[in-house]
C-alpha cells in the first residue's frame, strides 16, 4: 500500500472510532462519568401502586474509578407525565434529603460544596427534558475511588382503562453500555379498592414472581445479577369494571383549610361498536421548508396509514400549509374518498414558511354545525409560526374566537417547536399534545397517537361532586374519554365527607349519566384522629398534593411562556416548588452534606465535559474516555498527515 493511502485508511479508522462516544440516554438510571455511560453496581426499583397511581423509588449505587474527585452527571428515566417528589444521597450511612431552593441559590450552594470537597448533588429544572422517554438529570460529586448511592422518587398516574392498568419501567440500555448491572431488583406492590383479576409481566414472563396476599393486593418481584437488560420491565393487571370506572384519592395537609384530590375516570376495556362515536377528522399537515427530507415523507406516510384506519361512518378532510393553506375538500367527505385523498397528498413538496394561524382558522371552519359529531383537528408541525400572525397569544385568541363547541384540537410537534403554543392549543380545547424527536422515525408514534384518539366513547364530560365544593382543578375544560385512555383531574376541595359523584356526557349525541355513590373526600377532623381509618388513608395519599402542585405550576409556566414574564406568577411558581418540593424552572433540588466526616478541602474537582479535545483528555483519567479521546486526537493528526501526503504526491507529479 502506498504511504498516502495508508495514512488515509488509518484516518478513516480513527474517525470511525469516534462513534464510540456516548449518546443521549433513554433507559434505566445511568451515570455519565468521564464522558462514558456507567451502569450502577446496584439498582433497586421499588414501586407502590395505590388506586392506579404509582410511586417509584429508584436507589442506585455508582463507583468512581478515577484517582480524583469528579462532578458526574446522573440521568434517570422520569416520564414527562410524572412528578418528582424527592431526591436524596446516601452519605456516611445516612440519607441526606434534597432541599428545594431558588435555582440560583441552589447552584451557589452546590458549587461551594464541590469546591470544598463535600458530597453534594444538584437537580435543576433546567436539566429536565419534556421528552417522553427521559429524563431527570442531576450533577453529583463523586470522591476519588469511591462509590455513592442516590435515591430518586417520582409519582405518576398510570395509563390504562378501568379494566386494565399497565406500569412500565425502562430498563433497556444495551445500546449505551455493555457493562452489566451488578445487582438488579424490581418490586411492584399493588393495592386497589376493587378485586384484581390477573397480574402478569408481558416483558419478563418467566422471570417474575407473583404473590397475591389478598384479592385486592398483588406483589411482583424480578431479580437478576450481572446482566445487561435488553428490554423494559412491564407489569399489567386487570380488574372488573363498570362501563366507566372512577377512582378518587384525597388528602388533607395539617393547618390547611382545603383538601386535595386526584380523580381518574376510564372506560372499560371492551366497548360495544354502537358505543363508538362517529367522528369528523381534519388532518393539518405542515409542508414548510423545515420539513424537508425524511420528515415530510414519514409524516405523509403516517397520514396515509391513519386514513386507512378511519372507522365506518367517519368523515374527514386534509389541509396542507406552508406560507399558504391548501384544502383537499372544504366539506367533510366519507371514507370512500380515501384513495383520492392519498393521491392528492402525494402531489405536494416542501418549501416556504409556517403559517400556523391561517391553517388553524381554515381547519376550524370545516366544522359541521348541524351535526352532533366531535370535530377533531389533528395539527402536525415541526416549527414555529413564521408567516402571517406569529404572536403566540394572538394565535390562541384567534382560535378561541373561531372554535365551535364541537371542535377539539390535538397537536403533534416534531423537533424544535413552540411547545407552549401546541400544549395550550390542546389543553384549552379538550385535546392532547404529542412531541416527537426530529431524528426518530415518525410513523409509529403518529400511528399510536391516532389510535389513542380513534375511538371516543364519551364526549362533553361534566362532573358533579354533590355537596363537595371543588376548586382550582386541572385540566379545565375536561377532555373527551377514549377507549384505551383515561381522564385525570387534579384539584382542591372544601369541607369533606361522603358524597355521590355524577359523571355526565354524550354518546353519539345522546345524553349519558352515571353515578358513583359513597365517594369519600377526607374531612380535616376525621384525619386529625390518630390511627383512624381516615388518618391511615390520608398517609397513603400523601402524593396527591404534589401532583396537583405540578399541574398548577406547569399551567402557570405555560401561561408565562405565551404572555410574557410576570413577577407575581414567578413568585407563585417558586412558592409551589418550595412548599410541595417539586422541580420547576425557578426551583431546584440541592443536596449538601452539612457535616462531612472527612472533607477533602482543596482537592481539585473535575467539571462536566467541556469543549476542546485536550481539555477532555486532561480532565478525566478513565480507560474508556481516554481511549475515545486518544482515537479522536490520533484521527485528527492522521487525517492531516494523509492530506499532506496527497498534496506532496500531486506536487511530485507536477
Amino acid at each position: 500500500m502506498k504511504p498516502y493511502r495508508f495514512w488515509m485508511v488509518m484516518a478513516l479508522i480513527a474517525l470511525i472510532s469516534t462513534s464510540l462516544m456516548p449518546r443521549p440516554a433513554r433507559a434505566d438510571g445511568l451515570m455519565i462519568l468521564g464522558g462514558v455511560y456507567r451502569q450502577p453496581s446496584v439498582s433497586h426499583i421499588t414501586v407502590t401502586i395505590e388506586s392506579r397511581v404509582s410511586t417509584t423509588v429508584l436507589e442506585q449505587t455508582f463507583k468512581n474509578p478515577n484517582d480524583e474527585q469528579v462532578t458526574a452527571l446522573y440521568v434517570a428515566p422520569v416520564p414527562s407525565t410524572a412528578t418528582i417528589t424527592a431526591f436524596a444521597q446516601l452519605i456516611d450511612g445516612v440519607w441526606i434529603e434534597a432541599e428545594v431552593k431558588d435555582s440560583e441559590e441552589a447552584k451557589k450552594d452546590f458549587e461551594k460544596a464541590a469546591e470544598e470537597g463535600k458530597d453534594a448533588a444538584l437537580a435543576s429544572g433546567a436539566f429536565v427534558s419534556i421528552d417522553a422517554g427521559m429524563t431527570f438529570r442531576t450533577q453529583v460529586v463523586l470522591p476519588a475511588n469511591a462509590e455513592r448511592t442516590v435515591r430518586l422518587t417520582f409519582s405518576e398516574v398510570l395509563i390504562g382503562t378501568a379494566g386494565m392498568t399497565r406500569y412500565t419501567y425502562p430498563l433497556s440500555h444495551s445500546h449505551l453500555s455493555s457493562e452489566p448491572v451488578g445487582d438488579l431488583i424490581v418490586q411492584v406492590t399493588i393495592h386497589e379498592k376493587d378485586a384484581i383479576r390477573a397480574v402478569y409481566s408481558p416483558s419478563h414472563t418467566n422471570g417474575v414472581e407473583i404473590a397475591r396476599p389478598s384479592e385486592t393486593e398483588a406483589v411482583a418481584l424480578y431479580r437478576a445479577q450481572n446482566i445487561v437488560p435488553a428490554q423494559d420491565f412491564e407489569i399489567v393487571y386487570t380488574q372488573s369494571a363498570d362501563t366507566f370506572g372512577l377512582n378518587v384519592a384525597t388528602h388533607r395537609k395539617t393547618g390547611e383549610d382545603d383538601g386535595y384530590f386526584i380523580l381518574i375516570a376510564a372506560p372499560q376495556l371492551n366497548a360495544d361498536h354502537a358505543e363508538i362515536i362517529e367522528k369528523d377528522f381534519v388532518f393539518v399537515l405542515d409542508r414548510s421548508g423545515s420539513m424537508q427530507g425524511a420528515k415530510f415523507e414519514q409524516a405523509r406516510a403516517a397520514l396515509k396509514r391513519i386514513l386507512d384506519a378511519l372507522n365506518e361512518g367517519d368523515r374527514f378532510t386534509v389541509i396542507v400549509f406552508d406560507n399558504d393553506v391548501t384544502t383537499y375538500r372544504y366539506d367533510l367527505v366519507g371514507i370512500d374518498q380515501r384513495d383520492t385523498a392519498r393521491a392528492w397528498v402525494d402531489l405536494f413538496q416542501v418549501g416556504g414558511g409556517t403559517n400556523i394561524n391561517d391553517s388553524l382558522q381554515t381547519a376550524l371552519k370545516t366544522v359541521d354545525k348541524t351535526s352532533e359529531r366531535p370535530h377533531i383537528v389533528v395539527f402536525l408541525t415541526d416549527g414555529q409560526a413564521s408567516t402571517g400572525v406569529v404572536d403566540t397569544a394572538q394565535i390562541l385568541k384567534n382560535v378561541q374566537t373561531e372554535i365551535h363547541n364541537r371542535s377539539r384540537i390535538y397537536t403533534i410537534g416534531i423537533g424544535d417547536v413552540n411547545k407552549p403554543l401546541l400544549e395550550s392549543l390542546a389543553r384549552e380545547n379538550r385535546g392532547q399534545a404529542l412531541f416527537v424527536d426530529a431524528f426518530q422515525p415518525l410513523e409509529k408514534p403518529l400511528a399510536e397517537f391516532y389510535a389513542a384518539i380513534d375511538n371516543p366513547v364519551l364526549v362533553d364530560l361534566a362532573l358533579d361532586f354533590g355537596g363537595i365544593e371543588v376548586t382550582d382543578f386541572y385540566p379545565n375544560p375536561l377532555p373527551d374519554m377514549f377507549l384505551g385512555g383515561q381522564v385525570v383531574i387534579a384539584g382542591r376541595y372544601k369541607g369533606g365527607g361522603t358524597t355521590t359523584v355524577t359523571l355526565r356526557g354524550a354518546i353519539n349525541g345522546k345524553p349519558y349519566e352515571t353515578q358513583y355513590k359513597d365517594i369519600t373526600f377526607l374531612d380535616s377532623k376525621a384525619v386529625a384522629v390518630n390511627d383512624s381509618e381516615a388518618a391511615k388513608a390520608n398517609a397513603v395519599n400523601s402524593y396527591v398534593p404534589r401532583l396537583w402542585a405540578q399541574e398548577k405550576a406547569d399551567s402557570l409556566v405555560r401561561h408565562m411562556a405565551i404572555h410574557g414574564p410576570d413577577a407575581k406568577l414567578v413568585d407563585e411558581v417558586k412558592a409551589l416548588g418550595k412548599t410541595y418540593k417539586i422541580i420547576t424552572p425557578y426551583t431546584s433540588f440541592v443536596v449538601v452534606n452539612p457535616n462531612p466526616s472527612e472533607p477533602v478541602a482543596g482537592q481539585p474537582v473535575a467539571g462536566l465535559p467541556g469543549v476542546g479535545l485536550p481539555r477532555l483528555a486532561l480532565l478525566y483519567r478513565d480507560d474508556f474516555r481516554a481511549l475515545n479521546t486518544a482515537l479522536m486526537i490520533i484521527g485528527g493528526l492522521v487525517t492531516g498527515l494523509g492530506l499532506v501526503g496527497i498534496f506532496r504526491r500531486r506536487l511530485v507529479k507536477r
